[in-house]
């Protein structure tokens, strides 16, 4: 994997969030100063999976995150990765359940994306259908607003949602 695969996350949430879920984190910055039982938990995260921390001044943050928020912490870490709708499909019949999946078209807003990410957790959906073009992404925004479950909900993104609705109507 190429360090192209890897993204800055900022904010304490998800950068906790990020350590919880195992993806693959090359390194922890934190400002210093920066502290509370957020800052702790991360420490400990980060030291129990063997992952750097790096102390640096608050400018360096907003120098690596601009115009983003990041509450004195920040991890480059493994892209959130997409997976195919075979695989949403997958994970229902390995549940034995009829899929339940959220499928969104026309969402431009990173937050909004992320607060539909929450509540396909809540629903217990197996996972959500965006479309390749004209939609938000799974970036910083989307993990934010999302608090945590983009973590725990699978997202695949389709060339051609019509076509994946089909597909998703005979299964």
């Amino acid at each position: 994997m190429g360090m192209d695969a890897l993204r800055w996350v900022p904010g304490r949430n998800p950068v906790l969030e990020v350590l919880k879920a195992g993806r693959r984190v090359e390194r922890v910055v934190l400002a210093r100063g920066a502290r509370g039982p957020a800052v702790d938990a991360l420490l400990r995260l980060a030291s129990s999976r063997g992952v750097p921390v790096e102390w640096v001044d608050a400018r360096e943050l907003d120098r690596l995150c601009p115009g983003r928020p990041h509450q004195g912490v920040a991890a480059r870490a493994e892209a959130l990765p997409y997976v195919e709708l075979a695989q949403v499909l997958g994970l229902a019949r390995s549940r034995g359940e009829d899929p339940l999946v959220l499928a969104l078209d026309g969402i431009q807003d990173q937050g909004n994306l992320g607060a539909l990410l929450r509540v396909a957790e809540a629903a217990g959906a197996h996972g959500v259908v965006i479309p390749q073009r004209r939609a938000a992404g799974l970036g910083a925004g989307a993990a934010r607003a999302s608090a945590g479950a983009v973590e725990h909900v699978l997202v695949a993104r389709v060339n051609n949602l019509a076509r994946a609705l089909q597909q998703l109507k005979g299964s």
